[in-house]
C-alpha cells in the first residue's frame, strides 16, 4: 500500500497575517472548495480526488481548523472573505464552491 498523498500542502497569508493552509489536488481549470462551519478540509478529500482529473482543486482549512491559524481578534465574515481572497490572489482561481 502506498503512503503517497494525492495532494500537496501549501500556505498563504491572509490580509491580517493569519496563515491559511490548503491542499492542492490534480490539474486543469482552478476550483476552490470551501468547507462548512462544522467541518475541515478533510471533509472534501474524496470530492477533491474525484474532481482532480479535470480540475486543479484547492481545499483550504478555514481559520481555527487543520493547517490554518487561529480565529484571532475581530473574527467574522470579513476575515473569512479576506482569507479566500488571499487564496484567490495566490492561485489565480476563478471558480469557487462553498
Amino acid at each position: 500500500m502506498s503512503n503517497t498523498r494525492p495532494y500537496t500542502t501549501r500556505f498563504t497569508k491572509s490580509r491580517g497575517g493569519t496563515t491559511i493552509g490548503y491542499c492542492q489536488f490534480g490539474s486543469g481549470p482552478d476550483l476552490i472548495l470551501v468547507h462548512g462551519g462544522m467541518q475541515s478540509s478533510q471533509n472534501f478529500t474524496r470530492l477533491a480526488i474525484a474532481l482532480s482529473d479535470a480540475f486543479t482543486v484547492y481545499v483550504p482549512d478555514r481559520r481555527g481548523r487543520g493547517l490554518s491559524g487561529p480565529h484571532g481578534e475581530s473574527y467574522g465574515l470579513e476575515r473569512e472573505c479576506e482569507d479566500i481572497q488571499s487564496l484567490i490572489a495566490q492561485t489565480g482561481a476563478q471558480n469557487l464552491l462553498a
